[in-house]
């Protein structure tokens, strides 16, 4: 997921980052205020028609949003399931236009773009001691490495596949939740080893 694609330079690309994390996070905001499924209808369709407008490769934005949506029809099913229709429609609209948006804003704006959008935006906090620099460290982190958990948990689904495991959530999440902390403890000793100062 999260790869950023900036082979056709269009209108989206040109918007600033900080201006793009702010609508982001507005609308994110919004569509979980709202219980309308009229309004929530306009999210998602806004939310369909903004990459359509800026001409982004459809296979690009397939792919990212394709572990998602397994994910959105897996919760909504289950509220389904739990007899519970409208809910689903809510909780599906809601997820699905922040996903995309967010699928959106990585495909359109440098990582390095976002990571100063957000150091910048945190500056004034320096006042109650919050450090924009690892705050920008953190974030820069983060993106990096959830395409790395999405290869993890392909690795640990095709070994557990072969020991006929493949319908067991926990033969998944248990070896990925061990990888994961063992690769966050690394990552800090080498961070650690290398006399990371932000300050």
């Amino acid at each position: 997921m999260f790869e950023i694609s900036l082979a056709r330079i269009t209108w989206l690309h040109r918007v600033p980052a900080g201006a793009k994390l702010v609508v982001l996070a507005l609308v994110g905001a919004a569509v979980f205020l709202v219980d309308d499924l009229h309004i929530l209808g306009g999210f998602v369709a806004a939310a369909v028609l903004l990459p359509l407008s800026a001409w982004l490769p459809l296979k690009a934005v397939i792919r990212q949003v394709t572990p998602a949506a397994i994910l959105i029809a897996a919760v909504g099913g289950f509220h389904l399931l739990m007899d519970e229709p409208r809910l689903a429609a809510e909780v599906s609209a809601r997820l699905g236009t922040v996903i995309l948006l967010a699928v959106v804003l990585t495909l359109t704006t440098r990582v390095s773009d976002m990571v100063e959008a957000i150091e910048f935006g945190v500056g004034p906090l320096r006042v109650v001691g919050v450090n924009p620099a690892k705050v920008g460290l953190t974030l820069s982190l983060a993106i990096r490495f959830i395409p790395v958990l999405f290869d993890l948990i392909g690795e640990i689904r095709e070994a557990q596949k072969a020991r006929g495991l493949e319908g067991n959530v926990f033969a998944v999440v248990m070896p990925l939740l061990v990888r994961t902390l063992r690769m966050a403890d690394d990552l800090a000793d080498a961070i650690s080893a290398r006399g990371y100062d932000s300050d």
